[in-house]
């Protein structure tokens, strides 16, 4: 009877196949973290075309009536005066307000949770009666200069209202001036979190873009935007502060 020829490996061999294994992962994972951050920014593209389509038949139902970012003619206790429940009831789950990559992010259906929300609307269509804090007309989507380029949603940083956060919102005005052409002023932009970059400012003077998608803090991330049109994109935080020499996008919607 012939004798196996087994053996154990020694501890060298299972040391150098552990180093293997180890460096092979180390290969592998930041390609499957990049997999799963393109899988999640395309889920948050998707839930921000539903609600493009929500505003289509919220426009359709009313007229050409856009929702209103804020609406200072309701209370703060009522569930009217953010966009949220406006555009909600066409939308079918909560989940579609909410980003993947936004991992703190929660829904944000009135006044005293609109912090938390990941989808900020474009603050330029406020109504406000007495035109203080916003336009005292009610926008309407026929007013809106260049609809296949003007934003009305973007990625917005959230958090704790306490800390200055209105994910609900972005101010079209709060950052880069275009001198040539005042409808392409940036908002405040970054890959960052502006808000807590900037928590010396108010809260008003903040209201930030965030550029979440593929974030590495050089502003080469991106945010998913909708635009008037219906459709959605996304562009780099750098590509949007380059304005008419970048994106060429409209974020001012001409409403006083």
């Amino acid at each position: 009877m012939k004798r196996r020829n087994d053996r154990a490996f020694t501890l060298i061999e299972l040391l150098v196949v552990i180093a293997i294994i180890a460096i092979l992962a180390g290969m592998l994972l930041p390609a499957l973290a990049k997999a799963k951050g393109k899988s999640q920014s395309i889920k948050c593209a998707s839930n921000m075309r539903q609600i493009s389509l929500a505003v289509t038949m919220h426009a359709d139902e009313r007229e050409g009536a856009l929702p209103i970012a804020t609406n200072f003619a309701e209370p703060k206790s009522s569930p009217n005066r953010i966009w949220v429940t406006a555009v909600a009831r066409f939308i079918g789950s909560r989940e579609v307000f909410l980003c993947p990559t936004a991992k703190t992010a929660k829904y944000g259906g009135d006044w005293d949770t609109r912090s938390w929300q990941p989808i900020g609307y474009n603050g330029a269509t406020t109504f406000d009666p007495r035109g203080v804090e916003g336009a005292a007309t009610k926008p309407k989507l026929v007013g809106v200069p260049e609809p296949s380029l003007a934003v009305l949603f973007a990625d917005t940083p959230s958090g704790t209202i306490e800390k200055k956060y209105r994910g609900y919102v972005f101010s079209p005005g709060n950052g880069k001036r275009n001198q040539l052409d005042p409808r392409r002023s940036t908002p405040l932009i970054s890959d960052r979190d502006l808000v807590a970059e900037m928590s010396g400012k108010q809260p008003r003077q903040l209201k930030p873009v965030m550029a979440r998608h593929g974030a590495n803090g050089d502003d080469t991330g991106r945010s998913n935007l909708v635009l008037a049109d219906g459709h959605v994109e996304a562009q780099t935080a750098l590509s949007i502060l380059r304005q008419d020499a970048g994106a060429n996008l409209v974020w001012d919607l001409g409403r006083e």
